[in-house]
């Protein structure tokens, strides 16, 4: 894994953006239209482009043109085999298999903005 960790952190990175992760896992059902995609997970259309474009740019995806629509499909075998491992752990029997109805939820980083304002705030009352 040593010598992967740049690779394999680069596939997190592409998943790790809620909109291209719902369209990975659309597209590991199955071969869909950008008007499919856009329809099934509510994604406006210049969103849903950009989330092609980087899927696409990565080597994840490829589209071929049907008439004037064009049609996805997942091309990359470890981002498949990363979806089915998350499908089976997220998904509700995966969840009950792990004795959790759902897992917790990531604590906020130390120093992100949210803290930071929080902490802007309740130092700004606690000097008045």
């Amino acid at each position: 894994m040593h010598g992967r960790a740049d690779e394999v952190s680069e596939l997190l990175k592409l998943l790790g953006n809620p909109q291209r992760l719902l369209i990975a896992c659309l597209l590991r059902e199955g071969d869909y239209a950008v008007s499919e995609i856009e329809e099934k997970l509510g994604i406006r259309q210049p969103t849903l482009s950009q989330q092609l474009g980087a899927l696409r740019e990565a080597g994840v995806i490829e589209g071929r043109r049907e008439a004037k629509a064009v049609i996805y499909h997942l091309v990359d075998a470890r981002m498949r085999h990363i979806l089915d491992a998350l499908h089976s752990i997220f998904s509700p029997m995966g969840l009950q298999a792990l004795g959790a109805e759902s897992l917790p939820q990531p604590r906020p980083r130390v120093g992100s903005s949210a803290g930071a304002a929080s902490f802007a705030r309740v130092a700004s009352r606690s000097v008045a």
